[in-house]
C-alpha cells in the first residue's frame, strides 16, 4: 500500500499515528481461498524543514486452505504470514503541490513455509512521487518498489526478485468520500519468471471524523501470467491518534 494516502492538499500538519485494521477475502487461481486479518501501524515524525519520517509495521495473519509445504493436504489452517517493517521518508514540497518519497522495507520469514511464508529474508527499496491538484481534489502518487531476497531459511525457498508498480490516483469528493485506484494491490513484474500480474484495484474511502476512517474495495486479476490471485475483496477500519 502507498503510505501517502490521497490528501488533496500538501500543507504540513502535525502527523497523526494511524492504526489500520484490514480484513481480506482472497480467491486464488487454483480455487483455494484465504482470509486475512492485517493490523497495520503508521508512526510518523515531523522533521525540520517540512519532511516526514514514518515507521510502518504490518502483521498479517491467515486462515486458508491452500496446498503448500506447511499444509500438504489443503486443510483449513490458521497461521501468521511474513511480518515486515518499513522506514519511509516524505520530502517537503520540491515544487508547487509536489513531493517525493522513498522507503526501505524489511521482510522477515515469520510465516515459515508455503502457503504462509516465503522462507526468505527480503528487503525492498521504493521511490515515489506525490502530485496534488487541490482544486480538483485529485492526487497522483506513483510508487515503484523492488523486492529482493538475501537469505533463505530453507534450501527449497524460491528466490524473490519482484517489481511492484503502484500507479495510484485518488479522487476526492464531498463529505469526506474518495476513491483510489491501485492503492492497496499493485501491478507486479516477477523478474525470476519474466511474467506479469496485472490487477484492477479500487478502494472507496470515507473519512468519518478526524479520528476515524472506513474503506472498502476489491481487486481482480486481469493479466495472470504470474498467477497470484483471482480476486480479492477487502475492507478496513482506520483509527487516528
Amino acid at each position: 500500500m502507498v503510505y501517502v494516502l490521497a490528501a488533496p492538499a500538501l500543507a504540513q500538519e502535525k502527523p497523526a499515528v494511524r492504526f489500520d485494521n484490514w480484513l481480506y477475502f482472497q480467491r486464488n487461481t487454483d480455487d483455494s481461498e484465504r482470509w486475512q486479518y492485517r493490523p497495520r501501524f503508521y508512526i510518523p515524525f515531523a522533521l525540520e524543514g517540512g519532511g516526514t519520517f514514518t515507521q510502518r509495521i504490518d502483521l498479517p495473519m491467515y486462515y486458508l486452505d491452500k496446498v503448500g509445504a506447511d499444509n500438504p493436504n489443503g486443510d483449513w489452517k490458521a497461521g501468521i504470514g511474513d511480518w515486515f517493517v518499513e522506514e519511509a521518508y516524505l520530502s517537503p514540497e520540491v515544487a508547487s503541490n509536489t513531493k517525493w518519497s522513498t522507503s526501505l522495507r524489511l521482510i522477515f520469514p515469520t510465516g515459515g513455509a508455503s502457503p504462509f511464508g516465503s522462507q526468505q529474508y527480503q528487503w525492498a527499496p521504493s521511490a515515489g512521487l506525490v502530485f496534488a491538484m487541490p482544486e480538483q481534489k485529485l492526487t497522483f502518487n506513483p510508487v515503484l518498489r523492488y523486492f529482493m531476497s538475501y537469505h533463505a531459511t530453507s534450501a527449497t525457498a524460491a528466490q524473490v526478485r519482484r517489481l511492484d508498480i503502484y500507479p495510484t490516483v485518488t479522487q476526492g469528493f464531498a463529505e469526506g468520500w474518495s476513491v483510489s485506484l491501485w492503492n492497496e494491490n499493485p501491478i507486479d513484474y516477477n523478474e525470476a519468471t519474466k511474467k506479469w500480474f496485472v490487477p484492477l484495484d479500487v478502494l472507496l474511502l470515507k473519512r468519518y471524523s478526524r479520528a476515524l476512517e472506513f474503506g472498502f474495495g476489491g481487486a481482480y486479476g486481469m493479466k495472470k501470467d504470474d498467477p497470484q490471485y483471482k480476486s480479492i475483496v477487502y475492507g478496513r477500519v482506520t483509527l487516528y491518534f
